[in-house]
């Protein structure tokens, strides 16, 4: 019988979302590893050509089209293959299963609407920071802080647009408007549960780079180009586990908000009817 953590049948506390976030990832981490690898990869594709052409750009300053095409292609890659992790990982956990090649082709397809839902969070999220155009230099410290509230709040509100548009089949607008539907009212919970996998992934990286800092010490005998090998797979390494961890962990929170929501909605259209 297959196992179905999503979505809950009930209302979850934050141990149990984190609970089963932990087991979505460790029963679909083997099937969804390759995507995540690639996904790394596809991310460092830009620094990849600049090894290869020995140069040294710097990112977002330079004019050479091939490095942005490499960027542009990468990244059109890395966000279907996070579609797909997330396609396949929602297919696992409700006890279904989805193909690698469906999941790739659903995430391909719906690459288009993450990048508009992106941009519209950014065009949200950035407009309270317009203002700074016209704050004098002297006081742009405390008003980023200042600006930054309402921008966070509104991002928060957001996290669950990703999930909302690939699992819920919703469109960008309609992702980001239920997005803050589930997320209103949760707002701290929500921060709380993606401060506990902050925290988890930067101690595990801390860590890690300490590991590997040592092991490059007493091997590579300051081989610049075994550091730099060692370095990349640990990048792609890191990046392959962090990533569907954490989207396991966006689809748990997903869920039970749905539970918590929806759930709410409908005692109150309940409470609201009329006797009889």
């Amino acid at each position: 019988m297959p196992f179905v953590l999503y979505p809950p049948s009930r209302p979850q506390t934050i141990g149990e979302v984190l609970d089963s976030a932990f087991r979505i990832f460790k029963g679909t981490l083997l099937k969804c590893l390759p995507f995540s690898v690639l996904a790394t990869v596809a991310g460092q594709l830009q620094n990849i050509y600049v090894m290869v052409t020995g140069r040294t750009l710097r990112a977002f300053s330079n004019g050479d089209p091939g490095w942005w095409t490499v960027y542009v292609l990468g990244a059109v890659i890395g966000a279907s293959l996070i579609n797909a992790i997330i396609i396949r990982q929602a297919a696992i956990a409700s006890g279904s299963q989805t193909a690698a090649r469906v999941a790739l082709l659903q995430g391909l397809r719906n690459v288009p609407y993450v990048v508009v839902m992106g941009v519209l969070i950014a065009i949200v999220v950035g407009v309270w920071f317009v203002p700074m155009a016209v704050i004098p230099a002297a006081h742009r410290s405390w008003g980023v802080g200042l600006l930054s509230v309402p921008a966070v709040f509104l991002l928060v509100l957001f996290l669950c647009s990703w999930p909302a548009l690939l699992v819920g089949h919703k469109g960008p607008i309609a992702s980001l408007r239920y997005s803050a539907h589930l997320i209103w009212g949760n707002w701290w919970r929500t921060v709380m549960v993606y401060l506990v996998v902050l925290t988890m992934i930067i101690v595990l990286s801390v860590t890690a780079g300490l590991i590997v800092g040592i092991l490059t010490q007493l091997f590579a005998a300051r081989d610049l180009a075994v550091t730099t090998a060692v370095s990349a797979v640990m990048v792609v390494a890191s990046g392959a586990v962090y990533m569907p961890f954490v989207t396991s962990m966006s689809l748990a929170l997903y869920g039970d908000l749905q539970a918590r929501k929806e759930g709410t909605d409908l005692e109150r259209r309940i409470a609201d009817a009329p006797a009889g």
